[in-house]
């Protein structure tokens, strides 16, 4: 089901921005006192990603589950101005669809979605709990960067060629070597590649460094869970944010970045639900 969301004008007479929420409202009453979920998508994607396999195996839980597209992404509002957009603007994003779901949700922030759910909850956004899924940490992705670069440079290429010229330039086979650890069916692969897009120039500007200081509590309990097989965001890194948040790490074995896109998505779905469960909810 999908239901949309105003966000906040920017100044007197402009037009307000419409966000996409995607919306599966569970199926039973099996997690009823549960908060709701929000799932946070990261860079070149939207909250299509989330709707494949994870909002209705939420829902099927007992979850009331959504899925936010930030502006410029998916069917949101904003695609002519997306260069523009900040980390700070989709935080903002964020804080808007929160304040329509009634009380303060569980957030599950996947890539950049994570490093925009740690901006928005250091500025008071309210929250129940908060999972970082393969999430760009504070610490910036400079030193990741460089090491995708020099030990995958077919698929550094991609995401480049995708920032650049979008998505119709893009291998197939390598956006799947960059973002997947198992293999796909071709029509599913093109489908996913196809819904990929450019990201936001200063987005991905702001991610490269890091944001400090980040010490201290976000005001919420948190879960840190990292993929196995993940290209992008490596395992010391995953290890060195779960530090800086005071917790332990959960890993998704044979699982590359885009965990709820593996075909074996179940696994990345349990470690969510464990990670849940960790939090008492």
């Amino acid at each position: 089901m999908y239901a949309y969301v105003g966000d906040a004008a920017a100044a007197a007479g402009t037009t307000a921005a419409g966000l996409e929420l995607l919306h599966c409202p569970a199926e039973h009453d099996g997690h009823a006192e549960a908060p709701p979920l929000l799932f946070v998508h990261g860079a070149f994607m939207g909250a299509w990603c989330w709707e494949q396999h994870y909002l209705s195996h939420f829902a099927g839980l007992g979850y009331d589950a959504h899925a936010l597209s930030f502006r410029g992404h998916g069917g949101s509002a904003g695609r002519e101005t997306l260069n523009a957009a900040s980390l700070g603007d989709y935080a903002a994003d964020l804080s808007a669809a929160v304040a329509t779901l009634g009380r303060p949700p569980v957030l599950i922030g996947h890539s950049m979605g994570g490093l925009v759910l740690d901006i928005a909850l250091r500025r008071g956004m309210p929250a129940a709990g908060a999972v970082f899924l393969a999430a760009v940490p504070p610490m910036g992705l400079v030193p990741s960067g460089v090491q995708v670069a020099l030990t995958e440079p077919r698929a550094f290429w991609q995401l480049g060629m995708l920032q650049g010229a979008g998505a119709a330039w893009v291998s197939p086979e390598q956006a799947q070597r960059a973002l997947l650890a198992q293999e796909l069916d071709t029509d599913t692969l093109l489908d996913y590649t196809s819904r990929m897009q450019p990201e936001s120039q200063l987005a991905l500007f702001e991610m490269g460094f890091p944001r400090w200081p980040h010490w201290g509590s976000l005001g919420c309990p948190v879960g840190v869970i990292g993929a196995a097989a993940d290209a992008i965001i490596p395992a010391w890194l995953i290890e060195s944010a779960a530090w800086l948040y005071g917790v332990r790490p959960r890993w998704i074995p044979d699982t590359g970045h885009a965990a709820m896109l593996e075909p074996g998505w179940q696994p990345g779905a349990e470690a969510v639900a464990e990670a849940l469960g960790d939090l008492g909810l």
